[in-house]
């Protein structure tokens, strides 16, 4: 019989019941496959990359994760230590570009940056700094921005005013541009400066055709800008230099003319030859030597130098008038001691323009004229009046009661009403009216057919008034109103006191005189409502027409 070996665990090895006593392996869980994370992005957005000094600019984060999500922020640069999404800035002194970072972390801690520059300008609203040149100044600027304003004294000398610029120690390469103007003549460098600026100009927006590829190109020596002056007044030239980026160095002289403004009067020239004619010799405001030859009782107006009229042939009269400014009215400035008398003819037959002038004084004036009295509304009503006639007579003739006739006469009221107020350095008396009455025009519309005694003796008072001021001191201009009938006679009249036609010549009249004018053909009764700048802008012209800055 067999025995069983007890270590072979196996009843038969052929036996289909053969039991194997080997443990079978535990199954491997295999681990999760590992994913690669995705940082996130950045950018930076400015709210306003160009402010003015003083402004608050806020930088904000634009930060995404597409896998996860931002859990922090850090900002650097001018920004340092701030962790939140948005930060603000502020820059009060310094003309400069700031760089500003930030850092962001997402929650695998993969972080992106991003950086910004915020570039701060200089204030628009800083005045605009003005300076005074003298005839040979030299000006030497350093850094500034925007613009630099230069009034330039030339006087009242004619010719070419020249900006010399000069070779001066320093970089002179930033581009600068220079304008000069007088009395709406220009004249313009252009952005001068190195050429390796031109890509920065075109950058920042310089249209190519201010940027000057030819001459002047530099601002050393012997660059030159130069304009004509070719009346006495205006006697300022302004330049301006604008910086688009802050400028390092230039330096100019100002070269004015030699050529003196040569002063001129009227001269009124009668021949009185009786066996020919009169011939007068004068030297005209050139130098030169003119020639005029009148029939005997023939006049004529002439503008010559001082001391040069002289009869050549038989015998005339000269006589002599006002300065006639041949080379330009002089320019004159308006401040806030300049008073304005509108004269108002109450006569009659103007009230329905009394109110609309009125209006006018109160609404559409007054915002024009305002700043020049430093928006200050008591200087302007203090300064801006209209007055009527019959008051301006009461006064000045001591008559209880002013006849209709009497309120006409304007040449009384302009010899007397210089000034309301006593410390007023410039006054404009506007007499507003539509017609002279008896007191002055007694016949037809010529001088020796209608000018009343009346008109002579007031029109002689006011001439000697005018010779005791200078000009710009007293000015007066008529508004000849058109009536709602024609009196022909009556507009010809007025017209011819100004023009010296009829026989209104020399001391007979106006026309010799520039600080008188007159203006014709204004509407009466215009509505304020309807055209409120109707009458104002009547009031401004005249201003411009005297030579006034406004």
């Amino acid at each position: 019989m067999s025995t069983i070996s007890t270590n072979d665990k196996r009843i038969n090895v052929r036996s289909p019941y053969y039991i194997d006593s080997r443990e079978a392996p535990t199954p491997v869980t295999p681990p999760d496959p590992i994913e690669e994370n995705t940082p996130p992005t950045v950018t930076i957005t400015v709210s306003n990359q160009y402010p003015t000094l003083g402004e608050t600019v806020t930088l904000t984060a634009v930060a995404t994760d597409s896998d996860g999500t931002i859990v922090s922020y850090e900002w650097g640069g001018f920004g340092v230590g701030e962790t939140t999404e948005s930060i603000t800035a502020t820059n009060t002194t310094l003309i400069e570009s700031q760089v500003f970072s930030v850092t962001v972390t997402d929650n695998d801690g993969d972080t992106a940056s991003a950086l910004a520059t915020v570039h701060w300008q200089e204030a628009v609203s800083k005045p605009i700094e003005t300076f005074t040149v003298d005839c040979g100044d030299i000006v030497n600027e350093a850094s500034f921005v925007n613009e630099k304003k230069y009034i330039l004294n030339v006087g009242d000398k004619i010719g070419t005013v020249e900006i010399e610029f000069l070779n001066v120690s320093g970089v002179q390469d930033v581009p600068v541009k220079f304008d000069l103007e007088w009395d709406g003549n220009t004249a313009t460098s252009g952005y001068i400066g190195a050429d390796w600026y031109d890509d920065v100009l075109a950058d920042e927006g310089i249209a190519a055709g201010d940027i000057n590829t030819g001459e002047p190109s530099t601002k050393d020596s012997p660059t030159t800008l130069t304009i004509n002056k070719t009346a006495a007044s205006p006697e300022e030239v302004n330049l301006t230099a604008s910086a688009f980026i802050p400028n390092d160095n230039y330096s100019f002289r100002l070269n004015c003319p030699d050529v003196y403004s040569t002063t001129t009067y009227y001269y009124t020239l009668t021949g009185t030859c009786t066996t020919g004619n009169t011939t007068f010799n004068y030297t005209d405001v050139n130098g030169d030597t003119q020639t005029v030859v009148l029939a005997n009782g023939e006049n004529q107006l002439i503008s010559a130098q001082e001391g040069t009229v002289s009869t050549a042939i038989c015998t005339g009269t000269t006589e002599k008038g006002g300065e006639s400014f041949d080379l330009g009215l002089p320019e004159l400035k308006v401040n806030d001691k300049l008073e304005i008398n509108i004269i108002f003819d109450d006569s009659g037959s103007m009230g329905s323009t009394l109110i609309q002038l009125q209006n006018m004084v109160n609404g559409s004036l007054k915002n024009e004229l305002l700043p020049v009295y430093n928006n200050d509304p008591v200087e302007y009503e203090k300064r801006v009046a209209i007055i009527n006639s019959s008051d301006a007579l009461k006064k000045y003739t001591d008559a209880p009661v002013v006849s209709t006739d009497d309120r006409e006469r304007f040449l009384k009221i302009f010899a007397n009403l210089e000034k309301v107020n006593s410390d007023s350095t410039k006054v404009l008396n506007i007499y507003f009216g539509d017609e002279l009455g008896g007191m002055y025009q007694i016949g037809d519309f010529t001088y020796s057919g209608g000018a009343s005694q009346l008109y002579k003796d007031d029109l002689a008072e006011y001439r000697a008034f005018l010779n005791t001021v200078d000009y710009g001191a007293h000015l007066s201009r008529f508004i000849r109103v058109k009536q709602y009938y024609d009196n022909t006679y009556s507009n010809r009249f007025i017209e011819n006191i100004f023009s010296g036609s009829d026989g209104f010549e020399g001391s007979k009249g106006l026309s010799d005189r520039v600080e008188a004018s007159i203006l014709s053909g204004v509407n009466y009764g215009v509505l304020y409502s309807s055209d409120p700048t109707y009458y104002s802008n009547i009031i401004l012209d005249t201003l411009r027409d005297y030579g006034f800055n406004i």
